[in-house]
């Protein structure tokens, strides 16, 4: 039995290890697009030398494009992520960031010809609903806050849908490598203007850029082919509500009763519209089997 549950713990553990994210963000003196770049080029680093000691580095023949555009969008969705953080309550940020993931099936049905269902429809229309709900002018959401995480929640949403094809072609640790290489090349400046900056913080810093993204990277693209989908999509929802928690007794950012509805309302039709589109996919399966 517990062969069939350590993946899951472990996704679920990361999550809420991703969690303490805007928490740090608050607490280093660096510019957003400083922390982005500074994670950025810790991670790649790191990822490089997993490559190195597996001899896996070795320059793609295929997929370029999906890493040059991955490597572009990238710092681009921390940086926006970063700056709702800081603009806004974190509530906010992350509810409507993670409306993204949903929102995705929609936007696969045009871009990668995937099937959309009744149920995953009414499941992204639902988040959308939890995010309306969550986002509070009274209780600390600002215009600027909300427009940083709505570009952050699509910018997500455009990435994955491009590193899904090429991390099937080249390995998601190797396409995850070079698409840093891309992103470390573009934010070089404010990588190099980050170590004179940094001070004091350099701790937490090398906790986001190496701890919460290098390594706990690699454990996540080795352990999350290990589960259902539907098992992905619920443990990445720990994310948000571990780091609403956070913001609560670290930040001392309240949710209050409309807060906390509406990040149920997200995590609980995020979680069921992950459910709902591996059903789909396993009756297609079967079908084409002729099961």
């Amino acid at each position: 039995m517990f062969q069939r549950i350590w993946p899951a713990l472990v996704l679920a553990a990361l999550a809420g290890a991703w969690g303490i994210i805007p928490v740090i963000v608050r607490e280093v003196n660096l510019s957003s697009a400083q922390l982005a770049a500074s994670r950025i080029w810790l991670a790649t680093v790191f990822q490089f030398a997993v490559l190195a000691l597996w001899r896996g580095i070795r320059v793609p023949a295929t997929s370029r494009r999906s890493i040059i555009l991955s490597g572009l969008l990238l710092p681009l969705h921390w940086f926006t992520f970063f700056q709702a953080i800081e603009t806004t309550r974190v509530l906010v940020a992350l509810v409507l960031v993670f409306v993204a993931a949903p929102a995705m099936s929609v936007a696969a049905t045009r871009v990668l010809g995937e099937p959309l269902a009744l149920l995953t429809g009414l499941g992204v229309l639902g988040g959308f609903v939890g995010a309306a709900i969550a986002v509070d002018p009274s209780n600390g959401a600002t215009t600027a806050g909300v427009l940083w995480a709505l570009a952050s929640g699509l910018l997500l949403a455009a990435m994955l849908l491009n590193v899904k094809p090429g991390a099937a072609d080249l390995g998601a640790v190797r396409f995850g490598a070079w698409q840093g290489l891309v992103a470390s090349l573009v934010t070089l400046p404010w990588a190099a203007s980050a170590v004179t900056d940094v001070d004091g913080d350099i701790g937490l810093v090398l906790f986001l850029g190496i701890g919460l993204t290098g390594i706990s990277g690699l454990i996540y693209l080795g352990t999350m082919h290990r589960v259902p989908v539907s098992t992905l999509s619920s443990t990445m929802y720990v994310e948000p509500m571990a780091a609403v928690i956070a913001a609560w007794l670290l930040l001392d950012e309240d949710p209050g009763a409309r807060g906390w509805l509406g990040i149920a309302l997200v995590v609980g039709f995020g979680i069921m519209v992950g459910w709902r589109n591996e059903r789909a996919a396993r009756v297609a399966g079967e079908i084409g089997a002729g099961v």
